[in-house]
């Protein structure tokens, strides 16, 4: 009951800026554009996505540990790096979920509101996804490894928030593209205008998703094999 209270709270927190800048239109009449509205939205949005793909992950690992069954957990009787694949896989399915709802709504929202051409939600929707997947497939891994080190949910939590404040300090940084976070948020507004990427965009490109990569296949080894290793708890 709890877990399920958790994570509609995060699909909440990470439907606040989608919420907010919907109800733009109504509190301050004027003309606006999708981009007018997108923006600001995609901007509010890459500060707490981040967060709640940690805190989600969080919690699904942190069952075990509150609930004290990590031990019968991992006594199943398959291989470690096959329950650790299954929590992975539940925590992905989950945010995907999540991004669809948010999706949805932010789509709808916007359609409703604007009128916009079909070429520019779609520019919108390759923006929106392309970002989320990304943030998903890079905190995701951080998550869990956060979480299985430190066995504790608020420690995890507040590494987050910090990621979270130093993302943002560093978005418009001109060397974003080494990291990946950052990275993540200037391709994401690509679709929209090439203005909002690195200069030299060929070259940022090739360097930025060669270096998400890497550290993607990096945090996704390192989960597994910390997870792996036998632990004092389990003796």
């Amino acid at each position: 009951m709890k877990h399920s209270l958790s994570t509609v709270l995060l699909l909440l927190l990470a439907l606040i800026p989608i919420v907010i800048n919907m109800s733009r239109p109504l509190m301050v009449k004027q003309n606006y554009s999708l981009f007018d509205l997108y923006f600001p939205m995609y901007n509010q949005y890459s500060l707490f996505f981040p967060l709640v793909v940690i805190l989600l992950t969080t919690s699904i690992f942190y069952l075990e540990y509150s609930n004290g069954t990590y031990v019968d957990w991992i006594t199943y009787g398959y291989a470690k790096w096959k329950l650790i694949v299954a929590k992975l896989s539940v925590a992905a399915l989950l945010l995907l979920g999540m991004c669809l709802v948010n999706y949805i709504v932010m789509t709808v929202g916007l359609f409703v509101i604007i009128h916009g051409t079909y070429f520019e939600f779609f520019r919108v929707s390759v923006s929106f996804v392309l970002y989320s997947l990304l943030v998903i497939l890079i905190n995701l891994p951080l998550g869990a490894i956060l979480i299985n080190v430190f066995r504790n949910a608020i420690v995890t939590a507040v590494i987050g928030i910090v990621c979270m404040v130093i993302n943002a300090i560093l978005m418009a940084a001109p060397f974003g593209y080494y990291i990946p976070t950052v990275f993540a948020y200037r391709l994401g507004l690509l679709p929209l205008s090439k203005s909002y990427f690195f200069a030299n965009p060929n070259l940022t490109l090739t360097v930025g998703m060669s270096v998400t990569v890497i550290v993607m296949v990096i945090l996704g080894s390192a989960a597994v094999w910390q997870f792996s290793r036998r632990r004092k708890i389990e003796n």
